[in-house]
């Protein structure tokens, strides 16, 4: 299988060469109903072949090729699969298994939020109360190790800037990463999950069809890190107001730009 980057478990995604067999030409090509059937093959495909969290997926030509799809139907079925959890892209490394106990918690708020979609303002409550009690915990008890990575996630947020999915993806890390120095595994878990399920949310128009909002273009990651570095700032001085306020502005300044897109 040609492929420009390294590619996890290769042999399991040759099985996707059957899809070219399975489904007539005139069907493969630019329709939802493809995209969302090789998102789910790729998904089965994880499952079943036990495919570890942080395997690489084949390249979007490389699952063009495979398929038989073309490199937009392909770019949707991958778009569809972050929606779902199952994975994350990164920009300008490709997409990677997402496999964590939070999935199926996030796609259980996720249900109850599509049956219920005007209940997606108390799901943001939630969200803003559990994020800042999980401030306050890691300024409390966060590690060294902690920090590292917390600016780790900020750095991979900044470079998302760009590309939606791949924001979705930077942007639920970097929450959950300082959340989860608060060290408690539920709070991080049900934080994680509840995030997620809301952002995919509230962004699904934008994934759906690839849009990038103003303040998500390339030249903004400045901005990006600006709203999101007092966050962490706060955890590593150990401030609890400081980690308040910036939890609050967050909110506050994301909940502007949803009501823009």
């Amino acid at each position: 299988m040609p492929r420009s980057k390294q590619t996890d478990g290769a042999e399991v995604w040759r099985a996707l060469r059957q899809f070219t067999d399975e489904r007539g030409a005139g069907q493969r090509d630019g329709a939802l109903d493809a995209a969302e059937e090789i998102a789910g093959r790729v998904g089965r495909l994880i499952v079943a072949a036990g495919l570890p969290e942080g395997a690489r997926l084949p390249s979007e030509r490389d699952l063009a090729l495979l398929t038989g799809a073309s490199r937009p139907t392909v770019s949707q079925a991958i778009r569809i699969l972050v929606v779902k959890g199952l994975v994350e892209s990164r920009r300008g490394s490709g997409a990677y298994v997402r496999r964590k106990p939070e999935t199926s918690l996030a796609t259980t708020v996720s249900l109850m939020l599509s049956l219920n979609e005007e209940s997606a303002p108390h799901l943001g409550d939630l969200r803003l109360w559990l994020e800042g009690d999980g401030i306050t915990q890691a300024v409390r008890r966060s590690t060294p190790a902690d920090l590292d990575a917390g600016e780790a996630a900020l750095r991979r947020l900044a470079a998302s800037a760009g590309d939606t999915s791949a924001w979705i993806s930077a942007d639920t890390h970097f929450h959950a990463t300082l959340v989860r120095a608060s060290h408690n595994p539920y709070l991080a878990s049900v934080y994680e999950s509840v995030h997620e399920a809301l952002i995919n949310y509230e962004y699904r128009n934008l994934t759906g069809s690839g849009t990038v909002p103003g303040w998500l273009r390339p030249g903004e990651a400045a901005g990006l890190t600006a709203l999101h570095a007092p966050i962490l700032a706060a955890v590593r001085d150990r401030d609890e107001e400081a980690g308040r306020l910036a939890v609050l502005r967050h909110h506050d300044v994301m909940a502007q730009h949803l009501r823009a897109c």
